[in-house]
C-alpha cells in the first residue's frame, strides 16, 4: 500500500493480472463441475431471516426495529468495511477519531467517543455469535459476509453489556450444497484494488468446509508532499475458514479459525481554511504557534491552505494504525429428541496493534533538545494495543412449534487489554512533567473485565392474534485496572521504564464488582395475514468505566458509574401485495443515565488533544425510522430507508466550553461579557470564583454526531437479452443527510453541512451468475462535502510571537467518496 507506514513488507499483487487469471480459470473449468444453485422466486421478495432473538426467524415476525443488508446489497454496493455499512444504514453514523482506534459507531444518535481503553462502546458488534472485545476492532475488512443485521435500541438482554444502544450482528456465509468455487477482483481509477477467492460446500454428508481469502488496498486520497506517498487509505489481508463435522446423528461441530492483518493510515488532517477576522490571512506573515523558526512558507510549502478541498499535507511521521487479529470459534449444536437445540459456543481472539500520529502536523522539527534553542525533534505519539478475549456461552433453543417458544443460556467472557502510549518529547536533564512543552507522557495501563450472566427470553402466543415476548438477564461484572506513568519519552520499553510516585503516577483498582439486571417486554398484534403492530420496552446496561488516559489524576482513579438505558418503541411491519412489498415503521424514545463520554479539547497554542472522562447525568434520543423494499416488476426492485433522529442532552450542568476570541477579557479580570470566561463562549463561566477553568450548562443542548434526517434509496433493474444467455443490469443508490453538530460543546462553528451522494452501477451477468462484470461510478455528480468540521490541525498566528493575533485554521479528513471515482468488478463462480 503506497502510504506512510512502519517497516514491514507487504505482499505485492497485480490486480489486473488477478482478473485475467480468474477469467482464464473460469473458462478452463469443465462445464460439469459448475455447480447450480436453486433460483429464488422472481415474482416475490426473498424471505429475510434474522437471528436477533438468538433463533432463526422471519424478519417480519420479530417485534423490534431491524435493518438488514443482504448479500446482494453488499455485493451491489461493494461493501468492504463497517464504514460502508454505516453509509447504507440511516440509523447509523460514524464519529471519526484521530486514528481508526478512536472511531465510534453511533446508533440512533448515541455512541461512545473514547481515546482510552477504559470505556466500552455503546454499540456491540457481533460476528457469528461472538462479540468483539473493543469496537474499533470492527474497522477492518468484512470478508465472506452473508448479511448484516442492525438491531436498534438496547440489546443487553440477549447480547449483554456494550449493547446499551444497539448491536450490529454480522453473519458470514454458511456451508451448504455441493462444492462451489468463487473469485472476485475489483479495481478503481484512483488505484484501490481488492481480490478474493473462496471455496465452500459439502465434501461428504458428514463434513463440509468453507475457506475465503481476501486482500485489499486503498492507497489514500491525500498526498504527502514530504515523500510523495498517498495517505488516508487502508488495506488488509483476511482469511476466514469454517469446518463443519457431524460425527454422530444430531450433533454438529463448527470450527471457525480466522486471521486478519490491517494497515490503516486514516486520520491525517489537511489545512483547508486560513482566515483572520473574516478574510484570508496573509501566508507570508503567518507562523506556526507564533514561533519564528516555523514560518508558513516552510511548514506549508507547496500547500494551498485557502483551498477548501486541499489534499496535500506534509508529514515526517506516520498517522494510522496497523493491526493483526487471530481468533477461532468452536460451536457444538445437539438436536434433542423434542427438536430443541442445545449449544455450546466458545471463542478466543487475540488482537495486536501499533498506532501512530504526527502530533505537530508538519515535516520539520518543532521541539528543541535540552540545552538547545534550535528545533531538532518532531512531536509525535505512538503506542501499542494487546487485547485478548475469551467467551463461553451455553444456550438452549426450544422447538419452533407450539404457543410457547424460548431461549435460555449461561454466558461467561473475559477481556484483557494492555496499552502502552508515548506522546511528545522530553528527556533528561530536563525536568519532565505533563506541562512541559509538547505535553509529554509515557504510560502503561491494563484493563480487565470478567462477565458472568444468565439470560432467557420467551415468546408466548397467548391469544389467537396476540404474542407476548419477555426476556431477562442477570449480569455480574468484575473489573479493574493498573496504571504506570512518567514523562520521559526515551524510555521505550518496560526494562528502561521508571514510573513516577504512587498516588501521582501509579494507580490501580481491582475487584470492582457490579450487578445489573436488564429486560425486554413486547406485545404484538397480528391485524391480518399481512400486517402486525407491536409495542416494546427494553433496558440496557454498560459496565464500570475508567479514565485511564494520559491525564489520569488521583481524583479520577476510581470507576465511573455504569451507563444504563431504557427504551420505548412502537412499530408496525407489513408484507403486502403477495410479498412484493415489505414495510417496517418505528417511533421510539430512549433515555440514557450516567452516559460515559470522553470529552476532547485543545488549549490555545497547543496542538495536543486532551481528554477527560465525563459521566453525563442524562441524555435522550427519539425519532422515527422507515424501512421498505419493493418489487415493482420481476426484474425491477427498490429499497428505501429513512431515519429522523433527535438526540439531546437532558441534564448536564457542567459541560465543556468552546473557545471564542470574540469574547475578550475585560481589563485584568480575566472575565468577558456578562461575567463569562474571557476567550471562551459567553455561556462559559469559571468553575469557581477566580478559576481559569470554565464550564457551561449544556442542559437542553444538542448531543452531537448525528444528522436530523438521513435517507438511503436504492434500485436495481435487470434486462434479459432475448435468445441470449446474458442479463444486463443497472443499479443506483442515493443517500442524503442533513447538517449536524459534531462537537459536544455545541460550538456553532463545528457543524457539518448537508449533502447527498449518488452512485450508479451497470454491467452484464450470465443467466446462472457464473460470471458477473460490474462497473460503478461513485459520487456520480462529484459532490464535495466535508465529513468532520472540527478536525484537529496546527495553530498559526499572524506574527512570530506567541501573543500575535491568532489565525482561524480549518482542517479536514476526507471521506472515501468525497471525490468521484470509477470502479470495475469481476465475479466468477465455478
Amino acid at each position: 500500500m503506497s502510504k506512510q507506514r512502519t517497516p514491514g513488507a507487504r505482499i505485492a499483487a497485480k490486480p489486473m493480472a488477478a482478473v485475467v487469471a480468474m477469467a482464464v480459470a473460469h473458462w478452463t473449468v469443465p462445464a460439469q463441475a459448475q455447480a447450480q444453485e436453486a433460483p429464488a422466486n422472481p415474482n416475490q421478495l426473498q424471505t429475510v431471516l434474522v437471528t436477533a432473538n438468538k433463533r432463526v426467524e422471519r424478519l417480519e415476525n420479530v417485534p423490534e426495529s431491524i435493518s438488514v443488508l443482504s448479500e446482494a446489497e453488499i455485493q451491489r454496493n461493494n461493501v468492504r468495511e463497517i464504514e460502508d455499512v454505516i453509509n447504507l444504514t440511516p440509523s447509523l453514523t460514524l464519529s471519526s477519531g484521530t486514528t481508526a482506534a478512536n472511531n465510534a459507531i453511533f446508533m440512533r444518535g448515541i455512541g461512545t467517543v473514547s481515546v482510552g481503553i477504559g470505556v466500552e462502546s455503546d454499540v456491540s458488534v457481533i460476528i457469528d455469535d461472538i462479540p468483539i472485545a473493543s469496537q474499533f476492532q470492527a474497522f477492518r475488512d468484512l470478508a465472506d459476509v452473508a448479511r448484516v443485521e442492525v438491531l436498534k435500541g438496547p440489546q443487553s438482554t440477549l447480547f449483554g453489556k456494550s449493547a446499551v444502544a444497539g448491536a450490529i450482528n454480522i453473519v458470514t456465509k454458511p456451508i451448504s450444497g455441493p462444492i462451489v468455487y468463487r473469485a472476485n477482483a475489483y479495481y478503481t481509477n484512483d488505484h484501490e484494488w481488492r481480490a478474493g477467492a473462496s471455496v465452500g460446500g459439502k465434501l461428504r454428508d458428514d463434513f463440509g468446509m468453507r475457506i475465503a481469502v481476501n486482500k485489499s488496498d486503498m492507497p489514500g486520497n491525500f498526498t504527502n508532499l514530504t515523500n510523495g506517498q498517498k495517505v488516508n487509505g487502508s488495506g488488509g489481508r483476511t482469511i476466514m475458514t469454517k469446518f463443519q463435522w457431524n460425527p454422530i446423528k444430531d450433533l454438529e461441530i463448527d470450527f471457525t479459525p480466522h486471521y486478519n492483518v490491517q494497515e490503516n493510515s486514516r486520520g491525517v488532517t489537511a489545512v483547508n481554511g486560513f482566515n483572520r477576522a473574516g478574510s484570508q490571512a496573509d501566508l507570508a506573515t503567518a507562523y506556526m504557534n507564533g514561533n519564528p523558526q516555523l514560518p508558513a512558507s516552510l511548514t506549508l510549502a507547496g500547500i494551498n491552505p485557502y483551498d477548501p478541498n486541499n489534499r496535500n499535507v506534509r508529514r515526517d511521521f506516520p498517522t494510522g494504525i496497523n493491526s493483526s487479529t487471530f481468533g477461532t470459534g468452536l460451536k457444538f449444536s445437539y438436536n434433542l429428541p423434542n427438536d430443541g437445540t442445545l449449544m455450546s459456543i466458545s471463542s478466543y481472539e487475540h488482537y495486536k496493534a501499533n498506532d501512530y500520529r504526527d502530533q505537530d502536523f508538519v515535516d520539520v522539527p518543532t521541539i528543541a533538545r535540552p540545552g538547545e534553542t534550535k528545533f531538532s525533534v518532531g512531536n509525535a505519539q505512538f503506542g501499542t494495543y494487546d487485547i485478548r478475549s475469551k467467551t463461553q456461552e451455553f444456550r438452549y433453543v426450544s422447538p419452533d412449534v407450539g404457543k410457547l417458544r424460548y431461549v435460555a443460556g449461561l454466558w461467561w467472557a473475559q477481556n484483557e487489554i494492555d496499552r502502552h502510549f508515548i506522546r511528545g518529547f522530553c528527556v533528561r536533564p530536563s525536568v519532565c512533567t505533563a506541562s512541559s512543552p509538547s505535553s509529554p507522557t509515557n504510560y502503561y495501563t491494563d484493563i480487565y473485565n470478567v462477565n458472568r450472566a444468565v439470560f432467557g427470553q420467551a415468546t408466548w402466543d397467548f391469544y389467537p392474534t396476540y404474542t407476548l415476548v419477555a426476556g431477562i438477564r442477570r449480569n455480574v461484572e468484575t473489573s479493574g485496572f493498573n496504571y504506570l506513568r512518567n514523562f520521559y519519552t526515551d524510555q521505550l520499553d518496560r526494562s528502561t521504564f521508571v514510573p513516577g510516585p504512587v498516588g501521582q503516577d501509579q494507580f490501580s483498582s481491582s475487584g470492582n464488582r457490579d450487578w445489573a439486571t436488564t429486560g425486554k417486554l413486547s406485545i404484538q398484534k397480528q391485524i391480518n395475514s399481512d400486517w402486525m403492530v407491536y409495542a416494546m420496552t427494553a433496558t440496557g446496561y454498560k459496565g464500570l468505566a475508567y479514565d485511564v488516559t494520559s491525564g489520569l489524576k488521583a481524583a479520577a482513579a476510581f470507576p465511573v458509574a455504569p451507563e444504563t438505558s431504557r427504551s420505548i418503541e412502537l412499530g408496525t411491519k407489513a408484507n403486502l401485495f403477495h410479498n412484493r412489498m415489505s414495510l417496517a415503521a418505528t417511533i421510539y424514545k430512549t433515555d440514557f443515565k450516567n452516559y460515559q463520554q470522553n470529552t476532547s479539547f485543545v488549549l490555545p497554542n497547543d496542538p495536543t488533544i486532551y481528554t477527560q472522562l465525563n459521566s453525563i447525568p442524562k441524555i435522550r434520543t427519539r425519532g422515527f425510522e422507515l424501512d421498505s423494499h419493493f418489487l415493482l416488476t420481476s426484474n425491477w426492485s427498490m429499497n428505501l430507508s429513512y431515519a429522523y433522529t433527535r438526540p439531546e442532552i437532558v441534564d448536564w450542568k457542567n459541560g465543556p466550553c468552546y473557545q471564542d476570541n470574540t469574547n475578550p477579557a475585560i481589563g485584568t479580570t480575566g472575565l468577558g461579557e456578562g461575567g463569562s470566561l474571557g476567550g471562551w463562549n459567553r455561556a462559559c463561566f469559571p468553575i469557581r470564583a477566580g478559576s481559569t477553568t470554565g464550564v457551561q450548562n449544556l442542559t437542553g443542548g444538542i448531543f452531537p454526531g448525528t444528522p436530523k434526517n438521513k435517507v438511503n434509496i436504492g434500485t436495481n433493474y435487470d434486462y434479459h437479452f432475448a435468445d441470449r444467455p446474458y442479463w444486463a443490469f443497472v443499479n443506483a443508490n442515493v443517500r442524503y443527510q442533513s447538517e449536524y453538530q459534531t462537537n459536544i460543546n455545541n460550538d456553532p462553528r463545528s457543524v457539518n453541512n448537508a449533502y447527498s451522494i449518488s452512485d450508479l452501477g451497470f454491467g452484464l451477468r450470465q443467466n446462472n451468475d457464473m460470471w458477473r462484470l460490474s462497473f460503478r461510478i461513485n459520487n456520480l455528480f462529484d459532490r464535495f462535502y466535508i465529513g468532520n468540521a472540527n478536525a484537529s490541525g496546527p495553530s498559526y498566528r499572524t506574527g512570530p510571537t506567541s501573543t500575535s493575533p491568532a489565525i482561524t485554521v480549518n482542517s479536514w479528513v476526507p471521506p472515501r467518496d468525497v471525490f468521484r471515482f470509477y470502479s470495475v468488478r469481476l465475479d466468477l463462480k465455478f
